[in-house]
């Protein structure tokens, strides 16, 4: 099991050949890791990086190597710039604009999307919330095994994967729910 943060973990990892490293973040901000992102058909970067972006929207899968789920890994100098007493790995979870990205996907990887509420630690560290899945929400949650996730609206209010109906745009099948934790588990389809 891999933990990238707060709000995603790995829980069957991908082969080698299902993460994809010739990527690079071209949003134009930080993606959080575990967001749905696709090739964005960009001219290249100096390292021959493809650009990818988030995807948001309900849209079919992509085609196999242009799209699927963000990840980074923050490499031995991770805590340059900011004090490791205060920083954890927990709190680098996202992918910095412009740098290398590994774009995931397998039918047989299965994650762990967790949102999570704003919150204060000690009153000393403020985190600021996260909606990875729109709809996965303590009582009220509307997911349920067997339903569909594809992109959603892109932000940290309204999601970054939705409940969808329709088979053609699902990214991945709800496997198990945990509304009141607020997370639910997932099997990818591409």
């Amino acid at each position: 099991m891999s933990n990238y943060g707060r709000n995603f973990v790995l829980t069957v990892p991908p082969h080698g050949r299902d993460r994809k490293g010739r990527f690079y973040n071209a949003q134009g901000a930080a993606i959080p890791i575990g967001a749905p992102v696709v090739a964005s058909n960009g001219a290249v970067n100096a390292l021959g990086l493809e650009p990818v972006t988030l995807a948001t929207l309900p849209q079919a899968p992509p085609l196999a190597g242009r799209g699927g789920i963000a990840v980074y890994e923050y490499g031995p100098n991770a805590f340059a710039d900011v004090d490791p007493a205060l920083t954890l790995y927990s709190d680098l979870d996202t992918v910095p604009d412009t740098d290398a990205v590994q774009v995931v996907s397998g039918s047989y990887v299965k994650v762990r999307f967790i949102n999570t509420a704003a919150s204060t630690f000690l009153n000393t560290r403020a985190y600021a919330g996260r909606v990875m899945v729109a709809g996965l929400t303590g009582s009220t949650s509307s997911l349920a095994v067997g339903d569909y996730l594809t992109p959603g609206s892109g932000n940290d209010t309204d999601g970054y994967w939705n409940e969808t109906s329709t088979a053609s745009e699902a990214w991945a099948v709800v496997t198990k729910v945990d509304a009141d934790r607020d997370e639910l588990e997932a099997q990818l389809t591409f």
